[in-house]
């Protein structure tokens, strides 16, 4: 397999060539000329059955991974994995042409494992973006409260309590325009409503898992668990090594935390009651039972994105909960 890495900052992006019978390096601007460049040093090679790895460093990026995902095949990978993968080789240089040549040793031992990377598309890009500014515009009103809540003046509260008007509108007309990108597409839209019929997923934490469902083509729910870091990580070894079972610190934090307050709601208000008594049995506390409420609410979102279908009560939920609430979609549940 041939192999074309690149090293992505904000002007450039340094390329590293890697086949079985040779090595080349290139430096190229990070716009549309520098993709050319490459198309250019494709040519000049003859390289076929080729993949182009690149690192998620940011937007920077995105450009050159849309260019050129439409002309080859492009894998986009976790820094994460790069940097433990330079860990392991005991690399002691860190600078761009050392970066590409260690994301192309990567990618060439490992192209088989990786998933090729797909456009968005305009409307599936919009609303990331959108839902990446409600998450910010989310955490400036609580880092505001905290200032607010820090000072001792009427007048910097005053101030306080001004900014965090400003910010509370500004994420609601945020939160309107999702739900307006939503609803122009039907598929989308359907979609989105066979999500506000799992118990406790309200209108906004819909909208955050209908994004990464669509995001990427998940196999299984496996594999969409272990991208929201809910995968469980297990440490034994022989007769000293058993630890407690607990979550990989692997996965999204944003799709992660997007499942914690449903799941909350749910344990508060009696949904899913066989799974919370059997662990309630077995003396499990309060934040594991949780835990397992939100890979539950994971693993029914995954089957509902792909069965196209309602949330199954009589499959999910056989109980009746101790306080239920009407499911509407104005109507947020977290």
């Amino acid at each position: 397999m041939n192999v074309i890495a690149l090293d992505i900052s904000k002007a450039t992006a340094d390329c590293h060539l890697k086949t079985a019978k040779k090595i080349d390096n290139l430096k190229i601007t990070n716009d549309i000329s520098g993709c050319l460049k490459i198309d250019e040093w494709i040519r000049k090679h003859r390289i076929r059955k080729l993949i182009i790895a690149m690192e998620a460093t940011g937007i920077y990026y995105e450009p050159i991974a849309n260019y050129l995902s439409q002309k080859y095949d492009v894998v986009v990978i976790n820094p994460l994995k790069i940097k433990e993968y330079g860990k392991s080789l005991f690399n002691r240089t860190k600078t761009d042409k050392a970066d590409a040549i260690l994301i192309a040793e990567y990618a060439y031992r490992h192209h088989d494992k990786l998933d090729f990377y797909i456009a968005p598309k305009n409307h599936q890009y919009h609303l990331h973006k959108l839902i990446a500014l409600y998450s910010q515009l989310n955490l400036q009103i609580t880092q505001q409260k905290n200032r607010k809540h820090a000072s001792q003046d009427d007048f910097a509260h005053s101030v306080h309590n001004a900014i965090i008007q400003t910010l509370e509108e500004q994420m609601e007309l945020t939160q309107k325009e999702i739900k307006q990108i939503i609803r122009k597409h039907e598929k989308l839209n359907q979609q989105y409503r066979n999500l506000l019929t799992v118990p406790s997923i309200g209108d906004k934490t819909a909208a955050i898992i209908l994004h990464y469902l669509n995001a990427r083509d998940f196999k299984n729910v496996n594999k969409f668990m272990a991208f929201a870091g809910l995968a469980p990580k297990i440490e034994q070894s022989g007769e000293s090594v058993n630890k407690k079972c607990s979550l990989s610190r692997y996965g999204h934090k944003k799709l992660k935390a997007a499942f914690f307050y449903p799941a909350l709601v749910a344990y508060n208000y009696g949904y899913f009651p066989n799974l919370v008594k059997n662990l309630e049995t077995a003396k499990k506390p309060k934040m594991v039972i949780i835990t397992a409420i939100m890979r539950k609410l994971a693993k029914i979102c995954y089957c509902i994105h792909k069965s196209g279908q309602p949330f199954d009560k009589e499959r999910h939920q056989k109980q009746t909960p101790k306080k239920p609430i009407e499911q509407t979609q104005e109507t947020p549940k977290e």
